[in-house]
């Protein structure tokens, strides 16, 4: 009998443990709805902080396409115009140019660009100027040009931080051709101005260069070189003279 109560008290109370339970779960929907709606405005405070940023970048996204559109054209109109012409300079070939075959420009422009590596130099770059004036340089003159600029005048421009710079006298350049000793002899007269520290020295002086022509190569594709330099201290008026007595012992 007292087991039959028991039961009867349990099966009373079944009913008001499930109303607690699905009470339970209407409050956790509650809950979610309220966390829900929070999140939702959060997000929407979050896109107010960063409303005027995106604007900014959807103009300039609005703003970028014409320019590219534009950009696209134009490239298209310059290429569609354009005249590519591609230049190369001409091969060497083996052999060698006879000095008959070359016309005195090619021997001057070679002169000129010795004694602008020689002749003009700062303490800084006269090594380098020597050593590619070198490149132009056959015997005897190799020989003399090692022993003078590179291994007496070199030490002394670093020693006292000399620095120099020669002016050409284009009007008394000459150009003298031997075709029975196979040589040009090339005069390049001018100022050379000397700078030791801040005291300038002027003088006038004459680069003489014999010259011949060997096999072309790369680096000397007409083969000229230089195999005797002479300076010499003359001013503009001694080379105008000297001119004038060998023009008068030529008639």
């Amino acid at each position: 009998m007292s087991e039959k109560k028991k039961k009867d008290k349990v099966l009373l109370k079944a009913p008001s443990d499930a109303k607690s339970e699905s009470g339970n779960f209407f409050d956790s929907l509650a809950t979610i709805e309220k966390v829900d709606g929070r999140s939702g405005a959060d997000t929407f405070r979050l896109w107010e902080a960063y409303k005027e940023q995106a604007l900014l970048w959807r103009i300039v996204a609005i703003m970028q396409l014409p320019i590219t559109i534009v950009a696209l054209i134009f490239g298209l109109i310059v290429y569609s115009s354009s005249n590519i012409v591609i230049e190369s300079p001409e091969t060497p070939q083996p052999g060698m140019y006879s000095i008959k075959r070359l016309p005195d420009s090619e021997f001057l422009k070679a002169g000129v660009d010795i004694v602008n590596l020689i002749g003009t130099y700062q303490p800084a770059t006269a090594e380098r100027q020597f050593r590619t004036a070198r490149l132009f340089l056959w015997e005897p003159a190799l020989s003399e040009f090692e022993k003078i600029f590179l291994n007496k005048e070199l030490p002394i421009i670093k020693d006292i931080n000399r620095s120099q710079a020669f002016m050409i006298n284009n009007d008394l350049i000459q150009v003298q051709r031997y075709p029975n000793q196979d040589m040009v002899i090339v005069r390049i007269p001018g100022t050379r101005q000397t700078l030791i520290g801040k005291k300038p020295l002027d003088d006038e002086i004459a680069y003489y260069f014999k010259m011949t022509t060997i096999p072309r190569s790369p680096y000397n594709p007409k083969g000229i070189v230089v195999f005797d330099v002479r300076i010499k201290k003359q001013t503009s008026e001694d080379l105008r003279k000297l001119d004038e007595r060998k023009n008068l012992g030529s008639r």
